[in-house]
């Protein structure tokens, strides 16, 4: 074999236990038919996934990005049906890959639809089109093995969960010696591959006989009852839904069983299976399960274990002091009255320029945990603005219908496809192809689009003394997370004092985000007149640089202003005023509404109103709750 065409071998990847035996029961078990990966750019997935290939003696089929319906699973041969004078169909990519190995690198980025029909086929084994006046079908007897960074976008949880075991593969995380066995080998191999490779072919060896005798083990494998129930148990603790798991979860025992060389499953089998294949099938709708708490109880836990603190300092509790949050000398101050004579009514200047931190308990940086803990709440609204429809001839050229009224863009494919059934029937008069009115297709294009989201926040005094900045700081972090997949840009304009400034323009880098909004100051008085004006003259000029673009405002106020554009006029009426006349293309408002306390003014509500806007009143500001009503609205 030349040495360009060697693997690196399967058993020489360093680490990644948990998708070497995702691999290794799927090679096994034949019921087990979709494998995912998820891990960050360079962890070795394409590695590993190429290199099963090999072990397996199977060719691996790439699924390029960018392919489409037809390509993948078949359509009119067109050549044919116009020689033959009937629908003749043509096989796709999927029937390449039957008996082999279909390998699909950021599937994730794959179209949800085109997805959703691979699942289909490769679960069921066999690929049946009906499209074009074509119905046939071929078989697809496969094993998909894909990866995707999970960092870039996610899949949907319905299609997740047709992926029957899911492991991540996490970066080497010991002092730098895994990083350092890493170079070594791709060294090595770089420098002789050939020499590489028969290293480690004796692991190769073993690794294939004990995947044969596997095979010869497994229908003799069984399982008792009490462990059957460990597997229920396993999937109720999680909150998989349906039944595609705990079938998933017995399957893979079953595999890890016959692996071991036993023909009887036991506990740590149960086990091992489980973080393969219920990892991805985690719920979040219902509350956690033991040990983890509920935030709230945290919190008042954390009230308890102050206040017992208080009690052995011999100091009375604080019923409403709240926890310390890295401010300097904050909580000092507020525990002890100052020494220089300060009186309460100056707390206003005690609160200028405070800096909040984006609180951890809104849960809103998952990016930042380790692979295995990246499990995220999907939604079937995933990706929903990932593709539009094109309204003039730009974007990809996605499939063809029958055109309504002028045909400016035509699918010529189409259109002689629909054609060529009825050629021998046609005069020709010297053309080649016969093509008559009815035949006239024409393209439908899409491209990706998205929609940009500015948090316009009340950054004053009475917000910051709430610690709701952490909670805002947090929404843009969480909105961003998903942006990439439905090309959302995120911004944040925040005012205080006298004036609105533009603290983070629409982006979809995390990165960038978080460390702009790490120390954003919040104190002073609340100029909302001067926000208004700013965010128009800012919005309106980004609109006509992004045509086509839905913009969104979620503006985030308890609605009482106490500045005035003009001396001597009542900033609460001035701002209502401004937002009546306020008319920005492309521009849809969300109001916020972050007041609190007994007495409830509908500031924030009245001016919602001007802005024909949608209004949310949130009691307890999170940031979950906040990107989600957000999202509600955009779709």
């Amino acid at each position: 074999m030349p040495a360009g065409d060697l693997r690196f071998p399967f058993s020489a990847v360093y680490g990644m236990d948990d998708a070497k035996r995702a691999i290794l029961c799927s090679l096994v078990q034949p019921t087990l038919r979709t494998v995912l990966i998820r891990g960050g750019p360079g962890s070795a997935k394409t590695v590993l996934s190429r290199a099963a290939g090999e072990l397996a003696g199977k060719k691996v089929v790439n699924i390029p990005l960018n392919v489409t319906e037809e390509m993948l699973f078949g359509g009119m041969d067109a050549e044919a049906t116009m020689r033959e004078g009937r629908p003749v169909m043509q096989k796709g990519l999927l029937s390449r890959a039957d008996g082999c190995i279909l390998y699909a690198d950021d599937v994730n980025l794959l179209d949800q639809r085109i997805l959703a029909s691979l699942l289909d086929c490769v679960l069921s084994g066999r690929v049946v089109v009906e499209r074009e006046g074509v119905s046939g079908s071929y078989p697809c007897d496969t094993l998909l093995i894909a990866t995707m960074n999970p960092d870039d976008s996610d899949i949907s949880s319905h299609l997740l969960d047709r992926f029957d075991l899911c492991a991540y593969s996490d970066f080497p995380n010991d002092d730098g010696r895994g990083r350092e066995e890493v170079l070594r080998r791709n060294a090595e191999f770089a420098r002789d591959p050939e020499g590489f490779v028969s290293m480690y072919s004796e692991e190769e060896g073993k690794l294939r006989s004990d995947i044969e005798r596997a095979r010869r083990i497994l229908p003799l494998v069984t399982i008792t009852d009490a462990l059957l129930g460990v597997a229920v148990e396993l999937c109720a603790k999680v909150g998989a839904e349906g039944f595609r798991g705990d079938i998933a979860l017995v399957e893979a025992a079953y595999a890890m069983a016959a692996l071991n060389g036993r023909d009887e499953v036991m506990r740590k089998d149960v086990e091992e299976a489980a973080m393969i294949t219920l990892a991805h099938r985690r719920s979040y709708s219902q509350p956690p399960p033991p040990p983890e708490e509920p935030e709230e109880q945290q919190e008042q836990q954390q009230e308890d274990s102050d206040s017992e603190e208080g009690d052995r300092n011999e100091q009375p509790p604080k019923p409403n002091e709240a926890p310390p949050q890295n401010q300097g000398d904050d909580s000092e101050n507020d525990s002890e009255p100052p020494d220089d004579g300060q009186q309460p009514e100056d707390i206003g200047a005690m609160l200028d320029e405070m800096m909040f931190e984006i609180g951890e308990q809104f849960r809103v940086i998952d990016y930042l945990q380790d692979g295995r803990r990246i499990i995220r709440s999907t939604s079937s609204r995933k990706g929903r603005r990932a593709m539009a429809e094109s309204r003039d001839s730009s974007g990809r050229y996605a499939r063809s219908r029958i055109p309504e009224g002028r045909v400016t863009d035509m699918a010529f494919d189409a259109t002689v496809r629909a054609a060529a059934p009825y050629q021998r029937s046609r005069r020709h008069d010297g053309l080649a192809v016969s093509i008559e009115k009815q035949d006239i297709r024409t393209k439908v294009r899409e491209r990706r689009s998205g929609c940009t989201i500015l948090f316009l926040v009340d950054a004053s005094g009475s917000l910051g003394v709430r610690r709701r900045m952490a909670a805002v700081k947090g929404a843009v972090l969480s909105m961003l997370r998903d942006s990439y997949v439905k090309r959302d840009r995120i911004g944040l304009m925040a005012f205080r004092r006298d004036s609105a400034e533009l603290v983070l323009p629409p982006t979809r880098s995390v990165e960038y985000s978080y460390r702009k909004l790490e120390e954003l100051p919040t104190g002073g008085k609340t100029p909302l007149g001067q926000a208004l004006a700013t965010v128009s003259d800012f919005m309106t000029s980004y609109s006509r640089s992004h045509p086509g673009e839905s913009c969104y405002i979620v503006l985030i106020t308890d609605g009482r202003a106490n500045v005035s554009l003009r001396e001597g006029a009542d900033a609460n009426q001035e701002a209502e005023r401004l937002a009546e006349e306020m008319s920005i293309p492309q521009v849809k408002w969300i109001v916020v509404d972050a007041s609190t306390g007994f007495v409830r003014f509908d500031n924030a509500e009245r001016l919602a109103k001007a802005l024909e806007g949608t209004y949310f009143r949130l009691e307890d500001l999170d940031a979950d709750r906040l990107a989600g009503s957000v999202r509600s609205v955009i779709g």
